[in-house]
């Protein structure tokens, strides 16, 4: 048995607008900065005044991101690990609609997590 051992890591996914929402007219309130893997928030019922709540993660992604550098970071290691014998979770949360099926099975194209793993 190894002692093989590593923290949790949170990482967060902005998905894209559904087409709905575009046809809707909505637009982002929440932004990315993946090289800081910050996320922040902005009240869209407050005037310029109100700052954004900022919230920093292990790694944050923005809707455009691609499936490929979303698994990279949040899932190869706990992927090739498994393969390797030891446990691995990759836990997804959210309310309905938030994006957990678009990241953990997204399109045809590109590839989802579940073929890539």
């Amino acid at each position: 048995m190894s002692n093989r051992s590593e923290s949790v890591k949170v990482v967060v996914r902005i998905r894209p607008l559904s087409t709905k929402e575009k046809q809707d007219g909505r637009t982002y309130i929440v932004f990315s900065k993946p090289a800081e893997g910050e996320i922040s928030l902005n009240n869209p019922e407050s005037d310029d005044r109100e700052p954004p709540k900022k919230f920093t993660f292990d790694a944050s992604f923005g809707p455009d991101s691609a499936q490929m550098d979303v698994y990279n970071l949040a899932a190869r290691d706990i992927v090739e690990s498994a393969v390797d014998g030891f446990n691995g979770t990759i836990f997804a949360y959210g309310q309905t609609g938030a994006g957990k099926s678009h990241t953990m099975e997204g399109y045809n194209d590109p590839p989802e997590l579940r073929v890539t793993s």
